[in-house]
């Protein structure tokens, strides 16, 4: 009997070490698996230690920002409590006389400070009355600037909804006007340059450009009428870029909104500025 009892013990150890076995076997079996998976587990970790941290600085800005706001709050209480103290202790009669005394002071003013004075309070709902003066360009008049051409004016929402779909595609009316703009640039800096003059243009290093644009003029322009253009050579210079496909299809925009109109000079093509717009 004792023997038996001592064998079945004997099994019992040695199951307990084969499942110890089989289960360390199933780990070396697995342990690529269980190593990836530990890495990801130890990612998400790492994120979420992240994440608590930035919900942890942007609590304490938050507190710092309440603490400023509870800091304002007193001080208007305060305030209010002093104008409610104001309002309660000043008696009518003095805010009467004050008023009178005032206005008896301002007789005694000269016109010229009567005059800046009423400019200082024509103030009607918090809004300043505008007064009906001519208003001039405060730049233009102190450094003589003036239009060195015509400008071409902007596309309207009216005009653009009458572009046929075939001719403006899937162009938008902004891009229609960030074109227009870029060709009143051409415009401003080529008429410019022609307005100073020949000395100036050679003081620039630009008497060449200078030429060749009143070469340009003596080929297109008449006794009758100035015309101003631009061309795509001047497009290609001023933005360094050339006018393709979709450019061209905007040209025919603006010349089917009767802002410009092409005007041939043997193989050079010019866009003239309409300028009865």
């Amino acid at each position: 009997m004792m023997t038996t009892n001592f064998f079945e013990e004997i099994l019992a150890e040695k199951c307990e070490k084969l499942r110890d076995l089989e289960t360390a076997t199933m780990f070396i079996k697995s342990k690529e698996a269980m190593k990836k998976e530990l890495f990801e587990i130890r990612v998400a970790v790492s994120e979420m230690s992240n994440g608590v941290e930035s919900i942890k600085r942007k609590l304490n800005e938050m507190k710092k920002q309440n603490n400023k706001c509870r800091e304002l709050l007193s001080l208007f209480e305060a305030l209010d409590k002093k104008v409610l103290h104001m309002e309660q202790s000043v008696p009518p009669e003095l805010i009467c006389d004050y008023r009178n005394a005032d206005s008896s002071l301002s007789l005694n003013i000269s016109p010229e400070e009567k005059l800046v004075k009423e400019l200082q309070t024509l103030k009607v709902n918090n809004n300043t009355i505008k007064l009906e003066t001519p208003m001039r360009d405060c730049k233009k008049t102190l450094f003589n600037e003036f239009e060195a051409c015509p400008m071409i004016l902007l596309i309207s929402k009216d005009e653009f909804s009458t572009v046929p779909k075939y001719i403006i595609g899937r162009q938008s009316l902004d891009t229609v006007n960030n074109l227009i703009n870029t060709i009143n640039q051409i415009l401003k800096a080529k008429y410019t340059l022609l307005s100073l003059g020949k000395a100036h243009a050679r003081k620039q290093g630009k008497l060449d450009v200078y030429l060749h644009y009143k070469k340009q003029d003596l080929d297109i322009c008449n006794d009758n009428e100035y015309v101003y253009f631009f061309t795509g050579e001047d497009y290609e210079k001023h933005t360094n870029t050339k006018l393709n496909k979709i450019k061209l299809n905007l040209l025919t925009v603006l010349r089917h909104c009767k802002r410009i109109r092409e005007y041939r000079v043997k193989n050079d093509l010019r866009y003239v500025i309409l300028t009865n717009k």
